[in-house]
């Protein structure tokens, strides 16, 4: 098959490295991380790219003939299917749809279900690990992750704002009240990639925070599943043409009105 994906850059190392092993023609735009924190932007973006395909106009996928001076797009082949590497994702993806392709979409609240491998683990250790921030080497690589150099990060930016101490102490007292939430650091371990580093990275972030480290294996399962085309209906949506996604508010998380 040949198919378009659509996903978030924080899955970068992992579908690349699924994509170089699949018989299928995968043609990857990845988008920056943090979406997710605005997901009208998100919906926006994701929705802009699946139109762009749609029209054969998508600047990633299509190959440039012509000349130099008036280069023309054209597309050999066309998709069997756009996948979209996001989960749910604050509702990001609630409202998208294609009007000639089909959509495929793991099921996930985020993409932590795909680091883990299915839903059901993730909501296992929901459970069993609470308050959890959970990093790996491509959020970690992508991300802004919480740890003690992006609070001097923030300290440096208030001060050279012009901002005095306390000033600065009651800003950061107002942006990290989401660490209330949380009380463990959880660091997965991918099975084709790792670094010592990205391990010590989570520890170090957990001791700072003085949250409890967990480590944990990753499991590339549903994301090899996803790029080599077997979807099965328990661990992704598909979305047919002119239909569009909608959250469920059950364990099927995402369907279609």
């Amino acid at each position: 098959m040949r198919l378009k994906l659509i996903a978030c850059k924080a899955l970068s190392r992992e579908l690349c490295y699924l994509s170089a092993l699949t018989d299928n023609n995968i043609d990857t735009t990845y988008i920056r991380q943090g979406y997710h924190n605005a997901p009208d932007v998100l919906r926006r973006n994701l929705q802009q790219e699946i139109d762009l395909v749609d029209s054969g106009n998508d600047p990633h996928t299509n190959a440039l003939g012509g000349n130099s001076d008036s280069p023309v797009p054209y597309t050999k082949d066309d998709f069997d299917a756009i996948l979209i590497g996001y989960g749910l994702c604050s509702n990001g993806v609630v409202g998208i749809s294609s009007k000639k392709h089909r959509l495929v979409i793991p099921r996930g609240h985020d993409c932590i279900t795909f680091f883990l491998g299915s839903k059901e683990r993730y909501m296992r250790l929901f459970r069993d690990i609470p308050g959890c921030f959970w990093y790996t080497a491509s959020w970690i690589e992508n991300a802004e992750m919480p740890c003690e150099e992006r609070e001097e990060r923030a300290i440096e930016y208030y001060h050279e704002k012009g901002y005095d101490d306390d000033d600065i102490e009651f800003l950061l007292e107002s942006l990290n009240g989401w660490k209330k939430d949380y009380r463990n650091a959880a660091y997965i371990k991918m099975p084709f990639f790792d670094k010592p580093e990205y391990k010590l990275f989570t520890q170090n972030a957990a001791k700072f925070y003085n949250w409890d480290y967990n480590e944990l294996d990753g499991d590339m399962s549903l994301l090899e599943r996803f790029i080599s085309g077997d979807w099965n209906y328990e661990d992704f949506l598909i979305v047919e043409p002119g239909q569009k996604v909608v959250p469920t508010n059950d364990e099927r998380i995402i369907g279609v009105e």
